[in-house]
């Protein structure tokens, strides 16, 4: 995508909202994390200055402010990254970096906790008898509610899980694993059964990821989005984030943004 500043008398009128009321509904906004913040502000930074000199470059602009990582340039993978698309948990992924979850199939047993028992070693001295020490305190803040036991209270197994069952949410299409252990395969083979038609009847995943930049700047996005990510599909709720639809999981979500019209052979800022 090729940028470049236009001529003044080419430009339309000044924009309603200003580059640090665009400034500040970037940081207000929940949604973007610190690099998708970066990008944003980097981008505006350059058309706003293209608006306002000749012979600037927001492109070139928005790579130099962004800098390189690892030999390659930031704004390429900030671009990528943004492309709106539903990014399942970790979880539910083939690999599980830190260990599958606990099996939360139901306990086979009631779990009775076991008073440790020293090991008995012939020709050791007793040990020496120390002082009663004085009871612990632990300072929390108001309102503190220590964790449940999952083991004596929820009635869980909690073992080394091995088996995953993926379960689709029928309004969202959103993914939820369930893991169960060796033990329980049997109960986990019931819950894929179970789940199984819902699965095939859920509707494509609501893009919980990406889709910032069309909420704030005009463009051919999807263009974009397709160069910087070549095996990207655009998600049938569109590529803004501001038109997916709101769903129960989601918290509320701020009002749209007015944005900053980013012209491809031109540039100019006005209000969407």
């Amino acid at each position: 995508m090729m940028l470049r500043s236009v001529p003044a008398p080419a430009q339309e009128q000044r924009p309603k909202r200003t580059f640090p009321e665009f400034v500040a509904a970037v940081y207000e906004d929940p949604r973007v994390g610190h690099e998708t913040r970066e990008l944003l502000l980097a981008i505006g930074y350059a058309v706003d200055l293209a608006k306002r000199e000749d012979g600037v470059s927001p492109l070139k602009v928005a790579r130099r402010k962004l800098g390189v990582d690892h030999g390659k340039a930031r704004y390429d993978r900030l671009i990528a990254d943004d492309a709106p698309r539903y990014k399942p948990p970790r979880e539910a992924g083939d690999w599980y970096p830190s260990g599958a979850p606990s099996c939360e199939g139901p306990r086979l047993r009631p779990y009775r906790p076991r008073a440790y028992k020293p090991r008995a070693q012939a020709g050791l001295p007793e040990p020496t008898r120390l002082h009663k020490l004085p009871p612990t305190f632990v300072h929390v803040t108001p309102g503190y509610t220590p964790p449940r036991d999952w083991r004596t209270e929820d009635g869980v197994c909690g073992a080394q899980s091995h088996h995953r069952v993926l379960e689709k949410d029928p309004r969202t299409g959103w993914i939820t694993a369930r893991w169960f252990c060796k033990r329980h395969k049997d109960h986990a083979d019931r819950v894929a059964e179970q789940v199984r038609a819902q699965n095939e009847q859920a509707p494509e995943p609501i893009p919980n990821t990406g889709g910032l930049l069309p909420c704030y700047f005009k463009a051919d996005w999807e263009k974009v989005y397709r160069h910087y990510r070549p095996r990207w599909q655009p998600p049938k709720y569109g590529i803004c984030a501001d038109d997916w639809p709101s769903v129960d999981e989601m918290a509320a979500r701020p009002s749209r943004h007015s944005r900053l019209r980013v012209l491809v052979g031109g540039v100019d800022l006005e209000d969407a």
